[in-house]
């Protein structure tokens, strides 16, 4: 399909890159990478490294909580600093996820 840019003389542009470097290959995986992915699977599951319904129920308990009491710090240090009534109650704190727990490994 021909673009407007490539119809009025111009250079198309160039496909949307993500991230900082190319990747190193849009190949998919191959039979054997998917088998190998399966046996990594099995292997753990059977040697219990995933965490039960439970564990992660337990795991964003905390989480809420320690959110809580951010959010509560948060609201205190203003209150103490002498901020309006209305500047305390909209203050607010984020508690930003990453690493395994953000990628849900």
């Amino acid at each position: 399909m021909v673009n407007s840019q490539e119809l009025s003389g111009g250079s198309p542009s160039p496909p949307k890159q993500f991230g900082v470097t190319k990747p190193i290959s849009m190949a998919g995986p191959t039979s054997a990478d998917i088998q190998r992915s399966r046996e990594l699977e099995k292997f753990l599951v059977k040697s219990g490294l995933y965490e039960t319904k439970e564990e992660a129920a337990k795991r964003e308990e905390v989480l809420g909580r320690i959110s809580q009491i951010v959010r509560d710090w948060v609201k205190q240090l203003t209150r103490l600093r002498g901020y309006t009534d209305q500047m305390v109650e909209d203050a607010n704190a984020v508690i930003f996820t990453f690493g395994s727990y953000r990628l849900g490994v």
